[in-house]
């Protein structure tokens, strides 16, 4: 294969919108590699990378020469010890179920929500046990409490600031604060992003508890 194949840009922002920015990048970056090699990678990248910025950042990462991450949970896992309950705000699908598979016993609710517009929520929850629910901005703050953490995913974090979900800034306020016990930031990316942020939100590390 020496072309895109048609429609790229709409089946990618469908793989986004239900597995997450990061999952889908690497999905695509790891296809498209072994279908047409770095050529086809640089295309996938000139072609979709401004308008996704995180496909953009992953696909000059395999084009470097870097290999596909290994997921690595237990700085998650750690920081979620002795919780009951995890509300997750924005979806990376390959990291959630890493996590998953580590924390037998927790409850899990994500927030319904996604800088996508509509998402197939239920089809999403369908991939998952009873441990994993949905919640939505009206009334997350059912599952506050000592024993809740709240987790989001973040893309290229700084000495300052990282990028998270919209939906950090629409949940997270002082009277949230006083209601959850600590609140994760997970950095997927682990690399800046080279074009403007789109889908993304810049927030300050200080939002974090911990920041893994």
């Amino acid at each position: 294969m020496s072309e895109l194949p048609r429609g790229v840009e709409q089946a990618f922002g469908v793989a986004a919108a239900e597995l997450g920015l990061c999952t889908a990048a690497w999905l695509f970056v790891r296809e498209l590699a072994q279908a047409g090699g770095p050529l086809l990678v640089q295309k996938l990248r000139d072609s979709l990378g401004r308008t996704f910025p995180v496909l953009d950042a992953v696909a000059a990462q395999w084009l470097d020469g870097s290999s596909i991450p290994v997921i690595d949970p237990q700085a998650v896992v750690a920081a979620c010890a002795g919780s009951k309950t995890v509300l997750v705000v924005g979806f990376e699908a390959d990291f959630f179920d890493a996590l998953l598979a580590q924390l037998a016993g927790v409850q899990f609710r994500l927030l319904r929500y996604s800088p996508f517009g509509v998402v197939d929520w239920e089809r999403i929850l369908t991939n998952y046990d009873e441990r994993v629910g949905l919640t939505d901005l009206s009334d997350f703050q059912r599952w506050a409490g000592t024993r809740s953490v709240v987790l989001t995913f973040l893309y290229g974090a700084g000495d300052h600031s990282a990028h998270a979900s919209p939906a950090w800034l629409r949940l997270v306020g002082e009277d949230v604060r006083a209601q959850f016990h600590s609140f994760i930031g997970w950095d997927v990316l682990r690399q800046p992003m080279y074009v403007y942020p789109r889908w993304l939100v810049e927030v300050p590390r200080s939002d974090f508890s911990v920041l893994a």
